[in-house]
């Protein structure tokens, strides 16, 4: 198998009018991204701008954009927007962010008549969606009811219209708040298991909210255990991490610290990718990132293409802020922004369609790298070893085998050695390998249970804590690293270790133990907790065989911010280990199909149905792509589920269905 048969399968289809059968061949290969392309989102500017959100009020701006698979294809772009100035929200769908809805008012949140002044009650949307909530949606928008303090508001909703259970949500008038009495932008995050304090559950905090301090002094921050009552991070001063609860911003120019700027979106890709859209003087957006939403990076300021005010005689030359966006998938975004134009005063929203080279071919929920281990160097593939046990082709050796699996040797004594492969990893990613035990043997340690590894490494300089995910395998059990202590039975498991087995490991963190580590860098007992790998045996996905977490080792020094995957021997184990083939990528992928299955592209089947064209195909899944010729470019076909009939195309259309 190649590593090309890997990759995303694709079936192509010129229409009806054409009349023939086209294939095109696979995606490109897989390549690392660099620290900066990871967080590299190239915007291009919608030309239609600004979008027609069809507002049941005299303005559509200040919007709230998010995108789900979850929701029918006719609805997977919503938006929540200021229908007036602070003064009314709405809502809106659309199939493919452009076209939207006509727009309906929110209820059952703050109103005209909760307010003295009867305006001013409720404006700038944040809302968060939870497929597994009660009430699936849930608002953050800010108000006043009397002639002083714009309170921050929380509202729930089953649809996201008719909201219920409208509350405070933060208070500045409290003692002591940091935040201002017009905000005008906050942001909020909900990081599921987020608690500086695991021996008390009641202490747990997974709720974050963000918004500019008063009198200008950066971004604060409060925290919340039901997302319903904030309370803003407490004066710490012992600590460089959060001090005076601002949080603190690295990449600011001429060494600052703080940002005294407006929040408006933390969108979560990854555990460790999180990424923070501001704005400053209702001019110019900023795009800052997080691997744990407690220490910031500001990468761009003003955020290209769309950070800026736009040209005289533009939709936004007077105002560009209040930016939202949202991950479509394969590597592309949507964003809305709010804006003004100097000649008329009508305040809007215009869109833009990102790309993101890292995502889009290290995306989430898809096998991004598959290794047959039939060549092991041409597939990417190094010797590594920390104390010296380099090959030398007989005690330590890399065997290519005729049958197309490789060995990994390492019979000396001690120190280690291993196989290793660059990855592009966000947390959580999953690793799956087949391999068998030829011979192994240990001593110390390791007398009982001898051991290989299959270990995950990072080097995340924004992520506090060491990066290793490192589950061992011997002959009769597999798990913790130290196989001989069998006192917490979910962290290993016994079994007969003959002939080839599958293990599929999941890896992710621990957020409690990340909470801790972010007030403590120190924190030598977070530090061991905060890597948790999940292995499952043979693809019996009902449950893992064994969970358990890292040793608190900080990983190699050769091992770069996104990863990289270690196959061999550490001391005082030793032994060979023949490796079938190795397969990873980003997400929890729990995946029954095996890559020694022959691989199957989709078939499109197209046929006409009345004066429309009915598109249909099998499996079941995937994304049906359209474009104008066979070169591209293609896009997803929103809104055309399978088995839909569409207007049959007027000139030649192609269709290919991405799995």
């Amino acid at each position: 198998m190649t590593l090309a048969s890997m990759m995303p399968r694709l079936s192509t289809c010129l229409t009806v009018a054409a009349g023939c059968l086209l294939s095109l061949g696979d995606l490109p290969p897989v390549r690392a991204g660099d620290f900066a392309g990871k967080w590299s989102i190239a915007w291009t500017d919608h030309p239609g701008n600004p979008i027609d959100l069809k507002s049941p009020g005299a303005r559509a701006y200040m919007p709230y954009v998010l995108y789900s698979t979850d929701w029918p294809a006719e609805s997977r772009y919503r938006v929540w927007y200021d229908s007036a100035s602070i003064a009314g929200l709405a809502y809106g769908f659309s199939a493919d962010g452009l076209t939207w809805s006509t727009g309906a008012t929110l209820t059952g949140i703050q109103d005209a008549a909760a307010s003295a002044t009867g305006g001013e009650f409720a404006g700038r949307p944040v809302v968060l969606y939870k497929k597994a909530w009660a009430k699936p949606f849930r608002i953050y928008y800010y108000g006043r009811t009397d002639t002083a303090a714009h309170k921050i508001w929380v509202a729930e909703s089953s649809d996201g219209i008719v909201f219920t259970g409208n509350q405070v949500a933060l208070d500045p008038e409290l003692e002591g708040s940091r935040m201002g009495t017009f905000p005008d932008g906050h942001a909020v995050v909900h990081l599921p298991g987020r608690n500086a304090t695991p021996e008390d559950p009641d202490a747990a905090r997974p709720f974050l909210m963000y918004f500019r301090s008063r009198d200008g002094q950066g971004i604060a921050m409060a925290e919340s255990k039901d997302g319903y009552t904030f309370t803003e991070i407490a004066d710490n001063p012992d600590t460089a991490e959060v001090v005076e609860g601002m949080i603190q911003i690295s990449g600011i120019p001429d060494g600052g610290t703080v940002l005294p700027a407006q929040p408006t979106q933390v969108l979560q890709l990854a555990q460790n990718d999180l990424r923070m859209f501001a704005f400053e003087q209702n001019t110019t957006l900023k795009y800052l990132v997080s691997a744990n939403g407690e220490q910031w990076t500001l990468v761009e300021d003003p955020i290209a293409t769309i950070g800026s005010v736009g040209e005289a005689g533009a939709w936004n030359d007077q105002r560009n802020y209040y930016a939202s966006a949202a991950y479509l998938g394969g590597g592309r975004f949507y964003l809305l922004r709010g804006g003004r134009d100097n000649t008329t005063g009508v305040y809007a929203s215009g869109a833009a369609f990102g790309t993101s080279a890292f995502y889009t071919t290290n995306d989430l929920g898809r096998w991004q790298t598959f290794s047959p281990m039939n060549s092991w160097q041409t597939e990417g593939w190094v010797p590594f070893t920390s104390s010296g046990n380099d090959p030398d082709g007989t005690v330590v050796a890399v065997i290519q085998n005729a049958d197309g699996t490789t060995s990994i040797r390492d019979r000396k004594e001690s120190g280690n050695f291993y196989l290793r492969h660059d990855a592009s990893w966000v947390v959580p990613f999953t690793f799956e390998f087949r391999a068998r035990i030829d011979d192994i043997v240990g001593t110390g340690a390791d007398e009982e249970f001898p051991k290989f590894t299959v270990a995950a490494f990072q080097t995340d300089p924004d992520q506090p804590g060491g990066e290793a995910w490192q589950p061992a395998f011997a002959s009769q059990r597999f798990g913790r690293w130290a196989l001989n202590d069998a006192s917490l039975e979910t962290a290993i498991h016994d079994f007969n270790f003959t002939g080839f087995q599958t293990f599929t490991v999941v890896c992710r963190f621990d957020e409690s133990a990340r909470a801790r580590l972010a007030l403590n860098p120190a924190d030598g007992a977070a530090n061991v907790a905060l890597c948790v790998y999940e292995v499952y045996l043979n693809r019996d996905f009902s449950a893992p065989k064994a969970v358990y977490f890292n040793t608190g080792f900080n990983g190699w020094d050769t091992v770069d911010y996104d990863g990289a995957l270690d196959i061999g021997f550490p001391g005082p184990t030793s032994g060979q280990v023949t490796v079938d083939w190795v397969r990873w990528g980003n997400g929890v992928i729990l995946d029954p199909t095996s890559p020694d299955a022959p691989a199957t592209s989709p078939t499109l089947n197209l046929s006409r149905q009345g004066t429309g064209l009915r598109i249909a195909w099998s499996p079941a899944g995937g994304t049906l792509q359209g474009a104008a010729s066979a070169a591209g470019p293609w896009a997803d076909e929103t809104g055309v589920a399978n088995g839909s009939t569409i207007a049959a195309p007027t000139g030649n259309r192609f269709f290919r269905v991405r799995m």
